[in-house]
């Protein structure tokens, strides 16, 4: 995908968008809506996936006719993985651009920062990735402000850690995780179900985000032979500990978090991707006829394989937009309500069929993880997972 600027303005026809009560509504021309996401450093390749899911969903409204007649904007801020940043981003997307919602952001720390200074001006944000926990625990009690689309990091953790114990039969296990939030909380929750499953944890090793060396842990790792690795954090730093796994000839079943779902950490991580196992919320080949249907016609369009990135994305604006449909205005107040209660009903692509925006009271939403394994270059779910 070709790199887009640090402010990357999208304009195609679609659904009708106005700025909350607290700010002046977008009266004439096109509707804007905003995206938040880190399209430049350490989670780009994760950021750059998850833009072509909410192009795809606003270019899907277009073609349906939009909603109240009006064009739509996607005005994209590069929120860079930092938190100082995201907030700046909000405030530009809500009091410049006066959207009514934003779609945002990947890393947790940012969505946390950037939803506190949302919920002051009453603009729902929806998750373009962050699966901490205290995301959506910042939330008040029953009034959500901070949405998610899919499982946070308990959610992934767990069944992650279930997988390995359960389809793959390994008991022995090594954690290697980053220390963003993101990354702990992977780590807390795989420690605390394996031990539950009957696994034991043979070692535990933390690393900075974009670091780049990981030899002496990998060739310290060796010596204990563990029957699996889960690494939790970001692709590119997946992909060099694989790849450089194999260089010290660490041989066992490496698992990855959700977000080493990507090609790009297939092609990163090259050869040694063989066999690589993680946790997926979509794939092409998913049981859920929704999912199946909206790869098809990404696959159609893009002349590619849509991946779990691409359909939180889709996911997350399409239920945006369907909100605003569905309270007849563009008021991101009216939105919140209705995506707090009314879209029990709207079919996600992401997770098993039936799988619904019921978000709960934290604003979150709760669904059984697949399993996918990498084979010839390419994913597939495990036909037990």
């Amino acid at each position: 995908m070709a790199s887009l600027s640090r402010r990357h303005m999208l304009t195609i026809l679609g659904a009708s968008v106005a700025a909350p009560a607290i700010v002046r509504a977008q009266e004439t021309g096109p509707l804007k809506i905003g995206g938040m996401l880190p399209l430049s450093g350490p989670a780009s390749i994760e950021g750059h996936q998850i833009i072509r899911g909410l192009q795809f969903a606003v270019e899907e409204a277009n073609a349906k006719g939009g909603v109240f007649g009006r064009k739509l904007e996607l005005v994209m801020e590069d929120d860079e993985s930092n938190s100082t940043k995201g907030v700046t981003a909000v405030r530009k997307l809500i009091e410049r651009e006066k959207v009514p919602f934003i779609i945002g952001t990947y890393a947790s720390a940012v969505a946390v920062a950037g939803s506190k200074i949302a919920r002051e001006y009453k603009v729902p944000m929806l998750s373009g990735g962050s699966t901490a926990a205290s995301a959506t625990d910042e939330n008040p009690p029953g009034d959500p402000w901070f949405f998610r689309s899919w499982p946070d990091s308990n959610g992934q953790g767990e069944s992650t850690a279930q997988d390995i114990i359960r389809v793959l039969k390994k008991t022995k296990i090594a954690i290697i995780h980053d220390n963003t939030n993101y990354g702990l909380t992977l780590a807390e929750q795989v420690t605390r179900v394996a031990a539950a499953e009957g696994g034991t944890i043979v070692s535990k090793d933390s690393y900075n985000a974009g670091e780049q060396d990981f030899s002496s842990m990998l060739t310290k790792l060796r010596t204990q032979r563990p029957e699996a690795v889960y690494i939790g954090g970001w692709a590119g730093d997946g992909a060099n500990i694989v790849r450089q796994a194999a260089e010290v000839g660490l041989r066992t079943q490496f698992i990855g978090s959700g977000s080493m779902l990507s090609d790009d950490f297939i092609r990163l991580a090259g050869p040694a991707s063989e066999g690589f196992a993680v946790a997926t919320m979509f794939e092409s080949s998913t049981p859920n006829p929704v999912g199946r249907a909206f790869g098809d016609r990404f696959r159609e369009k893009y002349k590619a394989e849509a991946n779990t990135f691409n359909a939180l994305g889709f996911d997350s604006t399409s239920i945006a937009i369907e909100a605003m449909r569905r309270v007849g205005k563009a008021d991101g107040a009216e939105i919140q309500k209705m995506m707090k209660s009314g879209m029990k009903d709207f079919p996600l692509v992401q997770g098993p069929a039936g799988t619904t925006a019921a978000f709960n009271d934290k604003g979150s939403v709760d669904f059984r993880c697949f399993l996918a394994i990498v084979r010839n270059g390419r994913r597939s779910l495990s036909p037990v997972g």
